[in-house]
């Protein structure tokens, strides 16, 4: 199968395996084989970019045999700002979620939010989940602290 994509489609293919490698590779160490697929094709694609007008957004790395983009790439690119916007949402979402259900489980015991039904548990999370958003978004982490 061949695939014709403009200039413009392939600038935006760069933004959208930038944020996949990103969500699949920041926080790890090491690239496992659960990623190689995605790797390899990643690789199909970035070493296609002088072909597209685009070479000086990627670049080869001889010693490690991978293309890479670059730093004019990275700076002008509005990807990590919406990496960033998306992290800072996950945030207080997973904050308000793991504070709710710690609540939860403090008022009602682990075995009783086990049983609960799914609506149930959801109508008491939001309850919870809600007095935690109206905090963080009047006080951001100012009030939060750890107790000894």
């Amino acid at each position: 199968m061949n695939i014709e994509i403009s200039k413009k489609e392939y600038r935006t293919l760069l933004d959208v395996l930038h944020i996949a490698d990103w969500v699949l590779h920041a926080y790890k160490t090491e690239e496992g084989p659960e990623t190689e697929e995605f790797r390899v094709l990643e690789q199909k694609f970035l070493s296609l970019a002088e072909d597209m007008g685009f070479g000086h957004f990627v670049e080869y790395d001889a010693e490690m045999k991978k293309y890479f983009p670059t730093g004019e790439y990275e700076e002008t690119s509005s990807v990590m700002d919406a990496i960033v916007d998306y992290d800072n949402e996950c945030f207080w979402d997973e904050l308000t979620e793991r504070l709710a259900t710690r609540d939860l489980i403090q008022q009602e015991g682990k075995d009783k939010v086990m049983a609960m039904d799914f609506e149930e548990r959801m109508i008491k999370m939001e309850t919870l989940q809600g007095r935690y958003e109206e905090e963080f978004e009047r006080q951001r982490l100012n009030r939060l602290v750890i107790k000894e």
